[in-house]
């Protein structure tokens, strides 16, 4: 038990049923990075708790009780801050939400504060929501200023001409040897477009979803590399058949 109950703000990710009338929720918060939360509910009553709103990529007021299960801190009450109505309403962006929150679990392991991050992160759920234009490359946008704010940044001074972008050290490069892992062509240059886009700005970049795909893909390799194991995002076969 703890003394008292306390508050935070959460980003939800991932629940997981634990017996009858319970969830873990795997979150982001504002005060310890990644964390596992526990709540129990009642389906008799409408309680202090409603389900349906520990959707992938809502963001929570969250009031901690003083019980806990084993070491994990339980939920006593959840309010959203933002209603995502378009996040939840339209297949498009809720098929993002489903590989932004997957990502997000599967290549954050710190369990410690990183305002930074947390502010990135709730930030681009709320652009999410808004965005009306260019929400096809909102995704591939999303991954690249991720890695950004997780320390792995690529290094480009300029657009890339005849180079290509070497995985290893994060750098454009002329004339690659056999000991180099590279983007090809399109995926270097669209690297550098989507670093140097804003949000607002991704309908300008033409790309059809087989080159989305392919690059995706080539920046997941970019993040696995640089974190140190294989991430495997099962979302992203669903995500690459919505834009198709």
């Amino acid at each position: 038990m703890t003394s008292n109950s306390s508050s935070l703000q959460i980003i939800v990710l991932h629940t997981i049923k634990h017996k009858e009338n319970g969830l873990v929720v795997q979150c982001y918060t504002d005060r310890g990075g990644r964390e596992s939360l526990f709540i129990k509910y009642s389906n008799k009553s409408k309680g202090k708790i409603n389900i349906s709103q520990l959707h992938p990529l809502a963001i929570l007021d969250v009031e901690l009780s003083v019980m806990k299960l084993g070491s994990m801190e339980s939920i006593k009450e959840a309010i959203p801050i933002v209603r995502l109505a378009s996040i939840r309403g339209d297949i498009y962006k809720s098929s993002i939400a489903l590989f932004i929150s997957e990502l997000i679990l599967r290549s954050v392991r710190e369990i410690e504060e990183n305002a930074q991050l947390y502010s990135f992160l709730s930030n681009a759920v709320l652009t999410l929501e808004n965005i009306k234009e260019g929400v096809s490359n909102f995704h591939p946008w999303f991954l690249v200023n991720f890695c950004r704010h997780l320390g792995y940044s690529p290094k480009i001074e300029h657009a890339p001409e005849e180079e290509l972008f070497d995985i290893v050290t994060a750098e454009y490069i002329r004339t690659p040897d056999s000991e180099t892992i590279c983007f090809n062509e399109t995926d270097s240059l669209l690297l550098y477009l989507f670093l140097k886009s804003s949000a607002q700005d991704l309908y300008q970049i033409k790309i059809d979803g087989e080159k989305r795909h392919q690059f995706i893909g080539q920046m997941i390799k970019y993040l696995s590399f640089h974190i140190g194991s294989e991430l495997k995002i099962e979302s992203l076969d669903v995500l690459h058949e919505v834009f198709e």
